[in-house]
């Protein structure tokens, strides 16, 4: 099927061919902000040729090129509406009992003004929540009592995976056009406010925002072995069945085998953006980061560089071929001499040699002065040697910290801990190394606790009575 097949053919002439593009896409947004103020898309067309007759005044717009032969603003509004309707965009409608004229939007003019404000002002994608979205869905009453596993659970998280994947995608990009925009820097002032927009612009806080805060790798295993447990063949059946049921209330019949490929497709195709491209788009983003440092330092070096040397006669000859492309007249009336300069060179003979440079002597006996040690001084000495010594995290001070636990418990579980300084977090993942040779049991859920500044495994521990 052909998108014609579905829309009007006249449905983007009024943003294409026509002089007045610009304000009909203001019209567009204009009724649709009328709209959107409603509970529903139907307004009456005498309310909304006045919204557009009074917006025609205000911003002294005229349409009399497109031979409308409107001779006031209400002629004007009535001849925008009739044009959005012949486009696909409104449809008209009379009330049966009062014969009032109304004015409906379609789900393609709604479409198509969605779509033009997400231009005019992109939404800024929050990561986190595409992520924590299906983390939550797992561990949701839907997904443990089996309830529209397809619908609640698998439609959704597949939908989440892509929308990241094409945010990821867009942040990518939006660097390619940061280094683009770096190669046409004529001047250490422009090269340096690109500098200053590119720290302070969208793209980094984005990316510190998803490296640091927003780092998928916390949730992945859960959310793939989730994943793995919709492959079983209960939970498979069952998204088959509710998938089967979907199409057939859409009027599609579709058979049990493509409803089968289609949940394997949208389970794979997930796990595969968790572990393979979402590396690779991260790795791209990273390289393209690194490619715009090395630009930066290449740029200002070439533009601060006065042609004093070899470097700099290289860089301003390879100036002048490229301004000599764009401006030929340019390279005929071109003095080349200031690219070469020549060295001047001497003779060299007796007078031209510098005398080695000669070592200071030791005129007089030099000696160190001798002091002998209290018994006071030796044992602080020692004291400090064994503090610099001292490994705090070794196996018998991690059975001592496990043991002061252990006391009044005989399960431990982190989730009580204390993780407000560096030295716990460092304390229990030290614990958990020394844990099998001090004598207890760990055991993990696949979760993890998160304090104010770190994230960390939770955990429960156990002495082995064996």
């Amino acid at each position: 099927m052909n998108v014609f097949d579905i829309i009007p053919s006249e449905f983007f002439n009024c943003l294409s061919s026509s002089a007045n593009n610009r304000a009909y896409a203001d019209f567009l947004e204009l009724i649709y902000h009328q709209y959107d103020k409603e509970i529903s898309y139907r307004l009456e067309r005498s309310y909304l040729r006045d919204v557009l007759a009074a917006f025609l005044l205000e911003n002294h717009l005229d349409l009399s090129d497109e031979e409308n032969g409107a001779a006031s603003g209400n002629d004007e509004a009535n001849f925008v509406l009739r044009k959005f309707i012949n486009a696909g965009w409104l449809e008209e409608d009379q009330d049966d009992t009062t014969f009032e004229k109304y004015i409906v939007m379609t789900d393609y003019g709604i479409a198509l003004a969605e779509f033009l404000q997400k231009l005019k002002k992109p939404a800024t994608p929050e990561f986190s929540s595409y992520i924590l979205n299906i983390y939550n869905r797992f561990n949701s009453k839907e997904y443990q009592n089996k309830q529209e596993l397809y619908n609640f659970i698998l439609k959704p998280t597949f939908s989440d995976a892509k929308s990241l994947s094409s945010s990821l995608k867009k942040l990518s990009t939006s660097i390619k056009k940061i280094i683009e925009k770096m190669n046409h820097e004529g001047s250490l002032e422009s090269l340096t406010e690109n500098i200053i927009s590119y720290c302070d612009g969208d793209f980094i806080k984005e990316y510190s925002r998803l490296v640091h805060q927003q780092n998928i790798h916390i949730y992945r295993n859960f959310i793939t072995r989730k994943l793995d447990e919709l492959k079983q063949p209960e939970n498979f059946s069952l998204l088959c069945a509710e998938l089967i049921s979907e199409e057939k209330s859409h009027k599609n019949l579709i058979l049990k085998m493509e409803a089968e490929e289609r949940v394997y497709e949208m389970i794979d195709s997930t796990k595969k953006f968790l572990h393979d491209d979402y590396n690779k788009i991260m790795d791209d983003i990273k390289q393209k980061i690194n490619t715009y440092i090395h630009i930066a330092i290449a740029r200002e070096r070439m533009l601060r560089n006065k042609g004093l040397d070899i470097r700099g006669a290289v860089e301003q000859t390879l100036r002048i071929l490229i301004s000599s492309e764009e401006n030929p007249e340019n390279f005929e009336n071109l003095d080349t001499g200031a690219l070469f300069n020549l060295q001047k060179y001497e003779y060299v003979d007796q007078s031209s040699v510098m005398f080695p440079h000669k070592s200071q002597q030791v005129l007089h006996n030099t000696e160190s002065d001798y002091f002998e040690l209290t018994e006071e001084e030796i044992q602080r000495q020692k004291y400090i040697l064994e503090q610099e010594s001292l490994n705090p995290y070794s196996k018998d001070e991690m059975k001592k910290y496990m043991e002061s636990f252990f006391r009044q418990n005989k399960i431990v579980d982190n989730s009580t801990f204390d993780y407000s300084d560096k030295t716990d977090v460092l304390k229990s993942l030290a614990a958990v190394s020394y844990a099998k040779e001090n004598g207890y049991i760990i055991e993990t859920d696949g979760t993890y606790i998160e304090s104010e500044n770190y994230v960390t495994r939770h955990w429960r521990a156990r002495k082995n009575e064996q």
